[in-house]
């Protein structure tokens, strides 16, 4: 009975060294979603683009800086037609991307006669790592302008990762328990 109850305070010790590990997470994680993005134009567009007279420039308005993985990035994109007059149809191509890796894409089709400013938007994806990425607003797949936001991880990605590693350290507690019973019971 004794050795049972070692392992059942073995088992909340590794309980709590657990706990302890995912609130440390969440220091770390909460230290990074406050953290400035020093370094970055985080909102404006970094570059701009010109194609045959034709301007493109993206604006990530400040609500939507710090967004949570799978939530819908919103974004304000501007064409300007300084050189030519009349109707263009023009393909803008909407990446995140991440070190030049693209992490999402999505197209769409708009006609610009001398200029005209939009909202689109684009689905972080829900496996997006925290950090910062670019999105970038590429006209007629040539010229193209980007500005910064932040990734925040996911509620759920958070929840999921929580009860991991409580169901194994219920298991694990569990199984030593179920290991030192077994043990007593064929002593006697």
């Amino acid at each position: 009975m004794a050795r049972a109850l070692n392992i059942l305070v073995l088992g909340i010790v590794v309980v709590a060294l657990l706990s302890f590990i995912v609130i440390w997470q969440l220091e770390i994680e909460s230290k990074m979603t406050g953290e400035s993005i020093s370094g970055f134009v985080t909102g404006r567009a970094i570059e701009s683009g010109n194609l045959e007279g034709l301007e493109v420039s993206v604006f990530v308005p400040e609500k939507y800086q710090r967004v949570q993985a799978g939530e819908m990035l919103q974004f304000q994109t501007s064409l300007k037609n300084i050189q030519k007059s009349g109707r263009h149809d023009i393909q803008l191509d909407y990446y995140i991307k991440k070190n030049e890796i693209t992490i999402t894409h999505s197209r769409e089709l708009k006609a610009v006669e001398t200029q005209a400013s939009f909202l689109a938007s684009i689905k972080v994806p829900e496996e997006t790592l925290p950090g910062i990425y670019n999105i970038e607003v590429q006209i007629n797949e040539e010229e193209s302008s980007l500005a910064t936001f932040y990734v925040k991880s996911s509620d759920v990605g958070q929840i999921r990762t929580y009860l991991i590693i409580l169901i194994i350290a219920i298991v694990l507690v569990g199984g030593m328990i179920t290991w030192q019973l077994h043990r007593l019971t064929k002593k006697k």
